[in-house]
């Protein structure tokens, strides 16, 4: 079981965390014990995703943790979520970055 905040965000026998670098996310599959699994990095392109489902098909019971899906990882987080996985979180399932925020009275930084 996996809680933050106070809230069970899911059951899954693992959880799989990405750090989204800008050239090469990084993933780092964990047990519900918090055990280190396995571990990936692959090139940020069109195909990064497919890499990652295709690695973690060996725990058929995962979620996906992506840092950063509001911003930096939105895009990875939206793919693996077309690929059929569970990426829990507003900010992963909103239809674009910052609509996780918006939503809890926080506003988003504007440029200029």
């Amino acid at each position: 079981m996996f809680v933050a905040r106070g809230k069970v965000l899911m059951t899954a026998v693992m959880m799989i965390g990405i750090d989204p670098h800008k050239g090469s996310p990084a993933a780092v599959a964990v047990s519900t014990g918090e055990q280190p699994l396995g571990r990936i990095r692959v090139k940020a392109c069109p195909s990064q995703a497919a890499q990652l489902v295709a690695w973690a098909a060996a725990w058929p019971e995962r979620a996906w943790a992506v840092e950063g899906a509001a911003g930096l990882g939105h895009l990875l987080a939206q793919q693996l979520i077309a690929a059929g996985e569970r990426v829990p979180g507003r900010a992963a399932q909103a239809g674009r970055p910052g609509a996780a925020a918006a939503g809890r009275g926080h506003q988003q930084e504007r440029p200029g």
